[in-house]
């Protein structure tokens, strides 16, 4: 496998983009003849082709993915040039392997389970998932605008997922095929392991608009946590007792009243709820970060603590620490996953606001992730162990505004 970071991309996006509105126009045509409807622009996301549909007045969004390999990825040049991508594609697009086939199974599955509620599916054809719109804020855009909330808003998205994390949700994965590409772990392992890992690292951020020393600073501390990840992943345990969402951000849970939606599910098993734990709270603890005002992302950090705290005291106390350590681990993969996606991405993709918004902090983000992995390398435990990942943050954040 060979992946590009800097330069020409391995695969023209214009051709690749044109490619899934055909698919997806086709699907379209297909489900819905004689219908109006109009196709909306691309919308951003770094793994998937995405962007709105309106049919007759009804609001959804079409999915596309190709090869079970992300947008990034694929025009880097991982699955090969645009024919041998579009070579790949039509046996991946057929097969029950595919990834938006699985999601929309998912999203079935729960609409029948009833918790977590999740969005309306509107039709699969062809490799093309189509959800309708869900109205309402995300947990994202709540946090961001009252941080002072966000031990509450996250508290409320877990005990959402009490039933899926119970025996219930462990009994329909198991008739079901799990969406591992979107495995913290796995997708870390992808990224950050092979002969192709130290080039890629060390391209990072080249077409990210970042000034060369400050990008050799963040490639340095990305670096170093790497190769403390890599090491404690060894000791991870296996995944084949709890269901979990999989992919489970703030941006992925919609507010509408007093009603929590869910969209993007990619169920997998895990040793426990941990992986739905430290995606959440590390993607919230990233609009912490990312935030403009001091205050807020004082409040965002320490509502991200006191939600972590409160959640892992309600675990026997045997297997509290682990569960801590596991949760910090994957938390930190996510990050390091996240920021090399998007510092990764081609000149002109389009990333969304928090993703650049997340470039423009990327030193400060990596820092946060080389400072904590230090920590985890040692033999502080438990509570005591969140503690000082939190004061680092909190330094961090008061040490590079």
């Amino acid at each position: 496998m060979t992946l590009t970071t800097s330069g020409a991309t391995a695969v023209d996006s214009e051709e690749l983009y044109a490619a899934s509105r055909r698919v997806i126009a086709l699907a379209v045509e297909d489900l819905w003849p004689e219908r109006n409807a109009v196709m909306g622009p691309q919308s951003p996301s770094v793994t998937s082709y995405v962007c709105p549909v309106t049919v007759d007045g009804r609001e959804m969004f079409a999915k596309y993915c190709w090869v079970g390999t992300s947008l990034v990825s694929i025009l880097r040049g991982a699955r090969g040039s645009m024919a041998e991508v579009m070579e790949a594609q039509g046996p991946y697009a057929m097969s029950r392997d595919l990834v938006t086939r699985r999601e929309y199974q998912h999203l079935e599955a729960l609409r029948e389970i009833g918790r977590p509620r999740v969005a309306d599916t509107a039709g699969f054809r062809a490799g093309v998932l189509f959800t309708h719109a869900v109205p309402g804020t995300t947990i994202a855009e709540e946090i961001t605008a009252r941080p002072w909330d966000t031990s509450a808003l996250l508290d409320t998205v877990l005990v959402s997922l009490r039933d899926l994390h119970s025996e219930a949700g462990a009994g329909y994965l198991r008739g079901a095929w799990p969406i591992d590409e979107r495995n913290v772990v796995d997708i870390f392992r992808r990224k950050f392991t092979g002969p192709a890992r130290p080039g890629y690292v060390a391209d990072l951020g080249r077409d990210s608009g970042f000034d060369e020393d400050e990008r050799l600073v963040v490639v340095d501390l990305l670096g170093n946590a790497v190769r403390r990840l890599r090491q404690l992943a060894l000791a991870l345990p296996g995944r084949e007792r709890t269901a979990v969402y999989g992919d489970l951000k703030p941006e992925h849970v919609f507010l509408g009243g007093h009603r929590l939606t869910f969209i993007d599910p990619a169920l997998q098993w895990a040793s426990g709820p941990q992986p739905d734990v430290a995606k959440l709270c590390g993607r919230a603890l990233l609009l912490g970060l990312c935030h403009h005002e001091l205050r807020a992302e004082q409040q965002i950090t320490q509502g991200v603590m006191t939600s972590l705290n409160r959640y892992f005291a309600a675990l026997p106390k045997a297997q509290r620490t682990d569960a801590l350590r596991e949760t910090m681990i994957l938390w930190l993969m996510d990050t390091t996953n996240y920021l090399a996606s998007c510092l990764s991405a081609p000149a002109g993709f389009p990333l969304s606001a928090s993703q650049r918004t997340l470039l423009s902090q990327g030193r400060r983000v990596a820092q946060v992730v080389e400072r904590a992995s230090g920590l985890l390398i040692g033999s502080m435990t438990g509570p005591g162990l969140v503690d000082a990942i939190f004061s680092e943050v909190e330094h961090t954040v008061l040490d590079l505004r």
